[in-house]
């Protein structure tokens, strides 16, 4: 039973509460490259609510975490390991662990994507870090959280290139 004297756990945030980031990606590609997200974190997992504009282009990166995006608008193309997949509202993309993989928004809207990284994937400096928000509880630290960052993959851009002109023909 509760003494009403303790902390209540902050499990709970709504979305338009969140703070929202617009920032070049440490993975761009390009430098007008802009992602708007919001992020919230626990000790294992996070979610990031992504837009994505036409142009969006990262460079190959990976990250110590699986990823699985949600597509609710618009089109992004993902690329895993050489292999490409045209996403679209409605789609579930996985990530695994430590494979290169990169996006590309060829379209002309915005494409909104929910991500779940597990372990958390909330910046990588400290100002991302600042408006991921962390749902915990008063037993949680938020200095134990053990998350990861993005790391740039060195890839030729003729090979980059070359892979997403296959992905597109086998779309057809």
């Amino acid at each position: 039973m509760r003494d009403g004297n303790e902390t209540k756990p902050n499990y709970r945030v709504r979305k338009d509460a969140l703070p929202v980031r617009r920032a070049k990606p440490s993975s761009a590609a390009r430098d007008d490259v802009v992602l708007s997200t919001q992020r919230i974190y626990g000790m294992e997992n996070s979610i990031m609510f992504a837009e994505r504009g036409p142009g969006y282009h990262t460079r190959p990166h990976r990250h110590a975490a699986e990823q699985i995006n949600y597509i609710l608008s618009g089109e992004i193309w993902f690329f895993v390991e050489g292999r490409g997949w045209r996403c679209k509202p409605g789609d579930i993309m996985r990530i695994p662990k430590s494979k290169v993989h990169w996006a590309y928004n060829r379209g002309t809207e915005q494409c909104v994507i929910i991500e779940s990284h597990c372990p958390p994937l909330i910046g990588n400096d400290a100002e991302a870090r600042s408006t991921a928000v962390p749902l915990l509880g008063p037993d949680e630290d938020v200095k134990a959280v053990r998350y990861v960052v993005n790391e740039v993959v060195p890839m030729d851009p003729a090979e980059v290139a070359a892979i997403e002109e296959r992905a597109w023909k086998e779309e057809g």
